[in-house]
Parts: C-alpha cells; sequence; structure tokens
C-alpha cells in the first residue's frame, strides 16, 4: 500500500524541482544575454510576426469572494489557508499587453517621465540607467529581444515578458489602468480552464 506521507513528500518535491528548472531556465537566460556573442540555448524556427487580438476590458462584479488553495490539490503553504476577501467592482483587459504596446510607451518616453513611476522603481530606472526591458535592444532603426533562441526581431504581436514589477506598474499608469491585485487575479481565473 502507498505510504500518503511518502506521497506527499515526493509531490512537493516534483514541485518544488519544477520551480528549480524555471528559475534554471531564467538564470541560464540572463547569462546567455550577458555574453557579447549573444549565444544560442536552443536553436528554435523563426516565426513569422504575430498580431494580437483587439484589446477589450472584461468586467468583474467584485463582493465577497474565497481565494486561496482548496481542495485536496498540491499546494504550496503560500497559497493558504483559504480565506474570504471583499473585492470593488474591476476590469481586466481581455490579452496580455504586448511587445508593441509596450514599445509605444518606451517612445512616449515612459521611463523618463517621473510621474508614471514609484518612487522606489523611479530610483531603480535613475541608478541603474534603465531604458527599455532587460532583453531588448535597440540596433539602427528597429528593435531586437534576446531569447533562449539567441537575438531576435521583436515581435509586436507576442506578449511583453520580463519586465519588472516597476516596469509594469508605470506601463499600466502610462496607459490609464492599474495592475490588478492578486485577488482580482485569482478571482477572475476560478473558473479559466487550465
Amino acid at each position: 500500500a502507498a505510504d500518503p506521507v511518502f506521497n506527499a513528500l515526493v509531490e512537493l518535491g516534483m514541485n518544488h524541482e519544477q520551480q528549480h528548472q524555471e528559475l534554471l531556465l531564467t538564470d541560464l537566460k540572463h547569462l546567455l544575454s550577458l555574453n557579447p556573442l549573444a549565444p544560442v540555448y536552443r536553436d528554435l524556427p523563426s516565426r513569422k510576426a504575430s498580431r494580437a487580438a483587439p484589446l477589450a476590458w472584461v468586467e468583474f462584479k467584485g463582493g465577497m469572494v474565497e481565494i486561496g488553495a482548496q481542495g485536496e490539490n498540491f499546494c504550496f503553504d503560500n497559497e493558504l489557508p483559504r480565506h474570504r476577501q471583499y473585492l470593488g467592482e474591476y476590469a481586466l483587459g481581455s490579452r496580455l499587453v504586448t511587445n508593441g504596446e509596450f514599445l509605444a510607451f518606451i517612445e512616449a518616453g515612459g521611463y523618463r517621465d517621473t510621474g508614471l513611476w514609484l518612487s522606489e522603481g523611479w530610483d531603480w530606472v535613475r541608478a541603474n540607467g534603465i531604458e527599455h526591458p532587460i532583453y531588448w535592444s535597440r540596433e539602427g532603426d528597429g528593435w531586437r529581444e534576446f531569447t533562449l533562441a539567441g537575438m531576435r526581431a521583436l515581435d509586436p504581436g507576442v506578449p511583453v515578458a520580463h519586465v519588472s514589477y516597476f516596469e509594469a506598474d508605470a506601463y499600466a499608469r502610462w496607459a490609464g489602468a492599474r495592475l490588478p491585485t492578486e485577488a482580482e487575479w485569482e478571482s477572475a481565473s476560478r473558473d479559466c480552464p487550465i
């Protein structure tokens, strides 16, 4: 017969290992991006530039909701305890922010406008000379992005990635929006298929 304590430890170990694998790829990408030769970790075929669907706002009523893990499925301790929280009405974008939309923020001077940034974020931008997302670079008249497949032309239609909380918050403020709270995001995504 299977030992439930042993099974729980194995499941915890496997989920913990998945976190390490993700962090390993994140660290590997960062280290390769620092190499002036921009080496390729894994060659992937180039894709045709994509187009994002039009952005729409999906409204949520809010009210009292339950958030946190439930049921018998695996969860980490920071997903507990399940609890009730009140949410005001809110709306979420129907899709993620694209590279093209984030590029518009850059070209509009978003990294130079102190009024868009949280004070700690503005200090970070100024102290480190931040002018764009970490893996982006301007080459001639265009933008490129470092990926695990090497340097690629920036695809304006794909979701922007590897921006900090400060960058995401400044972009949202520039776009006349705000970032969702953890409770809003969890409540909105509760009924979405995985």
